[in-house]
């Protein structure tokens, strides 16, 4: 799985909670989600689970990792969990895909050195 708080970290970003932008968000993977390609970073635990809660309300455009179309998704959309991340798709065609080869949808551009 690709580390993207650590990817984070070793690039020195910061920003403020998804949830509430009043406060700084942990850099961490205790305070961060994973829904296909987008992490969202939470100041407490509090605040990821509201999220949580209703990722739908939340999560706003997600790219789906097949056709690379920005897509809200809902409670229909096709899902699959792959080293623990939330995939959502726009269609069933794209969820098959993925599932038949989810590391050729990794996320482009994350390098680890």
């Amino acid at each position: 799985m690709q580390d993207v708080p650590e990817y984070v970290r070793r690039k020195g970003l910061a920003f403020p909670c998804y949830m509430d932008a009043r406060k700084p968000a942990q850099i961490d993977a205790a305070h961060c989600v994973r829904l296909n390609w987008e992490a969202f970073f939470f100041s407490d635990l509090y605040e990821r689970e509201r999220f949580l809660s209703d990722v739908f309300l939340y999560c706003g455009l997600l790219t789906d990792p097949i056709s690379r179309k920005r897509f809200h998704p809902g409670p229909d959309s096709p899902r699959y969990d792959y080293e623990g991340v939330a995939y959502y798709f726009e269609d069933a065609r794209n969820r098959a895909a993925f599932e038949s080869d989810p590391k050729a949808s990794r996320l482009p551009g994350l390098k680890m050195q």
